[in-house]
């Protein structure tokens, strides 16, 4: 039988919207938490696309109760401040100031639920001169630094031109951001718990992608760079594999698999030259994996021990033997898009089921339940608030 959730009994009132702030609280909902999602009447999260929900919005907000709420009106705030009067935690991606300006930061919460831990996210953080400035992921790839080390990192052995920085479809900034926020919010409600009351988390975009290049802000601090690993993909009768020859135990590994004892003796291969000379030695292996299938060369290279992999297509994942025997996937049902999957979260907690909900509500579906529910609102009061587009 499995236990109770971890979060289980949390209340969460999110505002968030798009990747971040959602993949966050999609999260903290698949621990156990109750999740109310307040979006604005006819629009709500634009990941719900013109049909009202889309595969991607699911993906985001699977098992959350959404509430349609007019934030500009002061009825509507009215509702909402009643609602985080005994939630745990708030959730907000708006721009700083946004929050303020409808008396729902965390100034204007704190007194009446000391308790409440309230989470920000945004591109820029809280303060400094850019934090009114509008952030997407691929506005902070390109602020962090990340897209500028990622593009000299595509630059070959012979090609000294700067090249034009990639124009990324994935989004690392918003999950990697939401990751951080759902972990800073575990650290906030522990401390909460051994007394410490609730608090204010401010997560930055620009800063979570920053811990990406580590090696890189050290690097640009000395007169003399230490030189970064490097890694190339190796071309086979198909395509590309990527092997990565870190350690000497590797080159050890990569050795045997090719029947190449002179690679160990080989002074550019030994410890510390490798780095630089890895192209070099990509050469060495595509005269061996010329005449393999990316597929052939996989296995060859990790039945010896060396760290390798074809690059996987994403559709070849749903029937990857590694992804089905962890049940990386749950299935979601909706009337109009039908059976789909979504991820579960990347982490199993043992003897807890933690798998996605296999729902995704309408905007405003959870309206009239949650006003009800957690206001004690009768009929008559919400029909009088829908009348007056406060709710929907």
């Amino acid at each position: 039988m499995s236990k109770s959730k971890p979060l289980d009994g949390y209340k969460v009132v999110d505002f968030s919207a798009v990747f971040a702030g959602p993949i966050c609280s999609r999260f903290l909902r698949d621990c156990g938490a109750e999740v109310i999602k307040v979006e604005s009447p006819g629009v709500g999260d634009l990941t719900r696309g013109v049909n009202g929900i889309t595969p991607v919005f699911a993906h985001f907000n699977a098992g959350k109760r959404s509430i349609a709420v007019d934030l500009k009106q002061s009825a509507g705030q009215s509702l909402v401040r009643q609602l985080i009067n005994d939630a745990d935690i708030v959730i907000e991606n708006f721009r700083p100031g946004i929050m303020a300006k409808f008396g729902l930061d965390f100034e204007s919460l704190q007194p009446e639920n000391p308790e409440l831990v309230y989470c920000s996210i945004s591109g820029f953080g809280q303060s400094g001169p850019h934090v009114n400035r509008a952030a997407y992921a691929p506005i902070v790839h390109a602020a962090s630094g990340f897209d500028s080390v990622h593009a000299q990192s595509q630059k070959g052995p012979n090609e000294d031109e700067v090249m034009r920085p990639s124009n990324w479809e994935i989004m690392v900034a918003d999950i990697l951001t939401g990751s951080y926020a759902f972990g800073a919010i575990q650290t906030a409600l522990l401390g909460r718990e051994r007394g410490g009351g609730g608090g204010y988390i401010d997560v930055s975009m620009m800063e979570s992608m920053m811990t990406l290049i580590p090696a890189h802000i050290q690097s640009a601090q000395m007169e003399q760079p230490a030189l970064i690993g490097r890694f190339f993909p190796v071309k086979v009768k198909d395509g590309y594999v990527m092997a990565c020859v870190v350690s000497d135990k590797n080159l050890e590994c990569l050795a045997a698999a090719l029947n190449r004892p002179d690679l160990l003796e080989d002074p550019r291969f030994v410890r510390g030259p490798r780095t630089e000379n890895f192209y070099l030695l990509a050469e060495e292996i595509e005269r061996w994996s010329a005449s393999l299938s990316a597929r052939e060369c996989e296995e060859a290279l990790n039945r010896a021990g060396v760290p390798c992999s074809l690059y996987q297509q994403v559709d070849d994942l749903f029937a990857h033997p590694q992804v089905v025997e962890r049940n990386s996937f749950a299935s979601i049902f909706d009337d109009v898009l039908g059976d789909f999957l979504i991820q579960n979260m990347p982490f199993k907690l043992a003897g807890t089921d933690s798998a996605a909900a296999s729902w995704a509500a309408k905007l405003g579906e959870h309206t009239n339940e949650i006003l009800s529910e957690c206001l004690h609102l009768k009929p008559a009061e919400i029909e009088k608030l829908r009348a007056n587009s406060v709710v929907s």
